[in-house]
């Protein structure tokens, strides 16, 4: 993922950005979502109905790389992947978190 170097402003005018740019590896019909983890921290909290999510860098970069994996264009539609409390990158206290790619996507 690419985070453009410039953002508009306002009409003729930019500004530069850093860029963030992170790998992960092509879906694998043998393999399913895979992403690689830098061992950062994740926590998923529920409060007052509100989904909230805190980590470290490397733990936001981990959940980025997941995401990133099931937006392959190779994915299947309903791809998805379980992350329990314990399990890189969320924390033992933290409430379990699914992702998927939309089952109505096709």
């Amino acid at each position: 993922m690419t985070i453009p170097k410039q953002q508009r402003l306002s009409l003729g005018h930019t500004r530069r950005m850093d860029e963030i740019v992170l790998s992960v590896p092509g879906y694998d019909s043998a393999h399913g979502v895979v992403a690689p983890v830098e061992g950062g921290t994740v926590s998923v909290e529920i409060v007052d109905g509100s989904v909230e999510i805190f980590g470290d860098r490397a733990g936001l970069r981990d959940l980025a790389r997941w995401c990133l994996a099931l937006s392959d264009e190779r994915a299947p539609s309903g791809a998805h992947i379980h992350l329990d409390p314990g399990t890189f990158p969320l924390s033992l206290e933290s409430a379990p978190l699914m992702l998927a790619r939309d089952p109505q996507e096709r």
